[in-house]
Order: structure tokens, then C-alpha cells, then sequence
């Protein structure tokens, strides 16, 4: 990848953010609108959005990530875009009944919203955006994951499960880029933050976090790092950001690494 005086300069670039409304979403927001970037800020509560975007000078959209119809509109309305960061997620938080296992309290339609959002909302919104981005040659797509697509969170397995899933994603779409016909300078990585202060945790959770002594993050910080990836590059990167430690590339140590054939592995 190029370096960062090769890429196009921050106040000609466009960016689309989900889940500005609030946390790592409005964080990222006033981030990139610091930098000079043109921002829509998309969330499915449109009257937290709208807050965001007046306070940032960016344009509120309401958007329900899961929804491919919704993306076509927010692309064309509003597009095109050279940056994505697709932030949007839920967890699915105390759905069980004391003293038995995680998911058997998860009933179908929470099951399917949490899918949702943070699986298809990844998906859709990098199938929504890469056009434009393979056409010219030249992107970035941001997905927050979680520390917990890289290890077990006992806790809440459905939401593991999603982040493990976007994780993969990233991975491979990153490996598609790189053994692409034609070169393509696109760079796509995960930020993959320990615990955060936002909505995403309940408020017992917290107490419970920080009771254990663990810090939580801010969303600022995590944004931080966002711009951090969007200023290096690093195609296929998941950016871990754990308390007290510094951000640095994940390093995987995986047994099969070369064993798939040209084309079809790339760097696992």
C-alpha cells in the first residue's frame, strides 16, 4: 500500500459512518470531520444521528444496516464513498435465564437482529461501497470488530460468533484484493477494541467490568486508532486496542499458513 502522502488529501475524500449516533460511531464522526472529510452519518435512530451530525457538520441519514435496499439509497443519495467505516453493532446482553447457558435465552428475533446488524451490515455496506472503490481503484473500509472475534467471550457466544464472523471477512476480502488481476488500491482491516464505554454494554456489564479491575475504553480512543488505520493502511489488519497497552497490529500464528494454492489463500 502507499504511503499516506499518495493517498488522496483528507478534505477531498467522503466518508460514510454507521452507527454515528452514538460511541465509536459520533467519535469516529467528529474524528474524520476534523481531518477536512465530507461525513454522512447514518444510524437507524434518526433523532441521534440528526444530534451528531449538527454538532459535526456532517449529514444524518437514517440507515438500518441489515437492509440492502437501504444502502442503495443512502449510496446514490449520497455517494459515492471513498472511506467506510462500518461501526453499526449490538450485543445481545443478559438474554438468558439465571444460571444456564448463554443462548438459551435468545429468542429468534433477537437471534436475527443481532445477525443482522453486525454480520449483514458489514457485508452489505462493503458490497454497497467496493463499486465505486474497485472502479476508481482506490478505498478504505474500516469494520469495528472486537477483541472478541479474535478470542472466546464466554459471556455472549451469538456475539462472539459475529465478530469472528467480520473478522473473517476481512481477512479474506483483504486476501481478494491483494490477489486481484489488476492491482487495486483498496485497504481493508478491523479495529478490534477490548471493553468500551458505549451502548453496546449495559450498565450492570460496566460495573461488572470495572469491578474486575478491567478499564474501559473511550470512544474517542478507538477512533483514534480508525485514523491511525486509515493513515497507514494495512490491508487486512486487525487492530487490536486492549487498556494500558499500545495499538498494534494482531499477530496470528496459524499452522496452515501456505497450504491453500495460489489465488485462493492469500496471507493467512
Amino acid at each position: 500500500m502507499p504511503e499516506d502522502h499518495d493517498a488522496p488529501r483528507w478534505g477531498s475524500r467522503r466518508a460514510i459512518v454507521t452507527g454515528a449516533g452514538s460511541g465509536i460511531g459520533t467519535a469516529a464522526t467528529r474524528a474524520l470531520r476534523e481531518l477536512g472529510v465530507a461525513v454522512v452519518a447514518a444510524d437507524i435512530d434518526a433523532e441521534a444521528v440528526a444530534v451528531v451530525a449538527a454538532e459535526t457538520g456532517s449529514t444524518a441519514v437514517r440507515l438500518d444496516v441489515g437492509d440492502s435496499a437501504g444502502w442503495a439509497a443512502v449510496v446514490a443519495d449520497h455517494g459515492p464513498f471513498d472511506i467506510a467505516i462500518l461501526n453499526a453493532g449490538i450485543a445481545t446482553n443478559q438474554l438468558r435465564p439465571d444460571e444456564s447457558l448463554p443462548v438459551l435465552g435468545l429468542d429468534d428475533e433477537r437471534y436475527r437482529r443481532i445477525m443482522s446488524v453486525n454480520v449483514d451490515g458489514v457485508v452489505l455496506g462493503a458490497r454497497a461501497v467496493l463499486d465505486h472503490m474497485a472502479t476508481t481503484g482506490f478505498g478504505d473500509i474500516i469494520v469495528t470488530a472486537s477483541i472478541a472475534g479474535l478470542v472466546p467471550i464466554a459471556p455472549d457466544p451469538v456475539y462472539g460468533l459475529t465478530k469472528h464472523a467480520v473478522v473473517g471477512f476481512v481477512r479474506s476480502l483483504a486476501a481478494a484484493v491483494d490477489n486481484h488481476a489488476e492491482p487495486i488500491d483498496l485497504a481493508i482491516s478491523a479495529v478490534c477494541p477490548g471493553f468500551a464505554d458505549t451502548a453496546i454494554i449495559d450498565a450492570e456489564t460496566k460495573d461488572r467490568i470495572t469491578e474486575a479491575g478491567l478499564e474501559l475504553l473511550t470512544p474517542e480512543a478507538v477512533a483514534e486508532v480508525m485514523v491511525r488505520a486509515l493513515t497507514e493502511r494495512r490491508n487486512g489488519a486487525q487492530w487490536v486496542l486492549w487498556p494500558g497497552l499500545p495499538a498494534d497490529e494482531y499477530s496470528w500464528n496459524d499452522p496452515i499458513a501456505g497450504l491453500l494454492p495460489p489465488g485462493l489463500g492469500g496471507d493467512v
